[in-house]
């Protein structure tokens, strides 16, 4: 392990042979085993040529795993975090993934804002958020398995100012999305609500982990059904249960991207 010499970023080994950047050593792992041991997107197909927006890209392990997946998929990543975002372009760097791969500095919600405050947690940073006090369950679940300062350190954020875009400023009509994935701590919702009518025909695939608290999850499925997605849903892996957080892949009826 080396120490980034700006940003305080770790050059991490998650698996034999397998090197990231990471503002923190033991969530990059964590979310290394959740996608690649666990499956957490073992579903996932794509055509070649496929368009994927990546939406709270963190430290690019989705992007890496979708050019694994498909090589010559292009990729629109979004990661309002800074250091996360800078540990995302040095992997793209690192990976030789920057080809084909576009970064946007901005979160996606369901109105343009100029500058909205979201906490950034340094010791949890792919838990930063624009809602902080939806982490309480989290915390209090995570307190009867740890100390519970332990755990509520892990919490301690700073506010950092981020521009706000809906999605569909990003979307052309006529080009395919073959692929949506979201994962945005508590804003899913807010995500899909900038997606204008027009555009949702043209996503083929969404695949979004949510916590299931004040019925998000059955609105996430119903507004998914207006629009023409039929969706799966199970348990998010390495997540304690009582935490509710689930993995959603809904599919486009004749979609032919997958």
């Amino acid at each position: 392990m080396s120490v980034g010499a700006d940003t305080g970023l770790r050059r991490v080994e998650l698996e034999t042979g397998v090197w990231f950047w990471a503002p923190h050593e033991a969530e990059a792992r964590w979310q290394y085993e959740e996608m690649f041991q666990e499956g957490c997107y073992h579903d996932v197909e794509l055509r070649p040529g496929a368009l994927v927006l990546d939406v709270g890209a963190n430290i690019g392990l989705f992007t890496y795993f979708v050019r694994r997946v498909c090589p010559t998929a292009r990729v629109r990543a979004f990661e309002p975090m800074p250091h996360p975002r800078a540990a995302l372009r040095r992997n793209l760097d690192l990976h030789d993934l920057g080809d084909g791969v576009t970064v946007e500095e901005c979160a996606l919600g369901a109105r343009p804002e100029a500058s909205v405050p979201f906490v950034y947690y340094p010791r949890a940073p792919g838990n930063s958020t624009r809602y902080p006090e939806q982490k309480e369950l989290q915390i209090e679940v995570l307190s009867r398995e740890g100390p519970p300062d332990y755990v509520r350190a892990h919490y301690s954020g700073v506010d950092v100012p981020v521009r706000v875009e809906r999605l569909s400023t990003f979307l052309t009509l006529g080009e395919r999305v073959a692929l949506l994935k979201i994962d945005v701590e508590g804003a899913e919702l807010d995500v899909l609500k900038g997606i204008d009518a027009g555009h949702w025909p043209l996503i083929d695939q969404v695949m979004l982990e949510v916590q299931d608290v004040e019925g998000r999850l059955d609105q996430i499925r119903a507004l998914l059904a207006a629009h023409g997605l039929t969706a799966a849903v199970r348990p998010a892996p390495l997540i304690p249960a009582d935490i509710r957080t689930y993995v959603v892949h809904a599919v486009r009826s004749g979609s032919e991207t997958v």
